[in-house]
């Protein structure tokens, strides 16, 4: 529609005599051309009901979870989840973004609950990028311990397909950097879902979930 709207308004003014500016034409056309769909995050924060004193939602995607206040446990840490379902036979995507790191409680932990926050977990830490299954211990970093900052970006990948395993797999990249698969034990067989959490302990700490890519 846009091609046949410039051709009528230059055929009335050459009726009329008139050159017609290039600036004008080229501001009609620009305004007659559709603006791309806005990314939007591929799921949304939810709090549980026993932690709704414990996070703040914001964003009008409701895409930016913030803790409020430190938890009163000093060594541990509350799970907020996202509406997403992960079943079986699925792949999926999502990157967050760590904006504000707590400094006197800097520890959060990402990765997937089972619904209603419970087992399976399946978790890593940004202070040390360790990371634990269930009730396990934490597990090094092979290579050492990494401590993430402000402004870096976790991209997570669960493959619940099982195509070459018979269990799923959760891999996690950094920034720009290469995935590593840090679980490849993921029951297939329980037929429950799961869901993508973020954990945090210190005040003010916040994360933001991206669009889709």
């Amino acid at each position: 529609m846009a091609g046949w709207d410039l051709r009528y308004i230059s055929e009335a003014r050459l009726k009329n005599d008139q050159e017609p500016e290039e600036e004008e034409v080229l501001e009609a056309f620009a305004q007659d051309l559709p603006c791309p769909p806005r990314q939007q995050p591929p799921f949304a924060w939810k709090v549980a009901s026993e932690f709704e004193r414990e996070f703040e939602i914001s964003g009008s995607e409701f895409d930016v979870v913030t803790k409020l206040g430190d938890f009163k446990d000093p060594h541990w840490v509350v799970p907020v989840g996202g509406t997403l379902r992960l079943l079986k036979g699925g792949i999926y995507r999502w990157s967050l973004r760590l904006e504000h790191i707590c400094a006197h409680r800097p520890q959060m932990q990402i990765g997937v609950h089972g619904a209603n926050h419970r087992r399976p977990w399946r978790l890593l830490t940004t202070t040390r990028c360790s990371r634990a299954k269930d009730e396990d211990p934490w597990q090094e970093k092979p290579g050492g311990d990494r401590m993430l900052v402000e402004g870096d970006y976790i991209h997570v990948e669960v493959d619940l397909r099982g195509l070459h395993l018979p269990f799923g797999t959760m891999a996690v990249a950094i920034n720009g950097e290469p995935s590593e698969v840090i679980f490849d034990d993921i029951a297939l067989t329980t037929g429950s879902s799961l869901m993508p959490v973020v954990c945090m302990g210190g005040h003010m700490s916040r994360v933001r979930l991206m669009p889709a890519s």
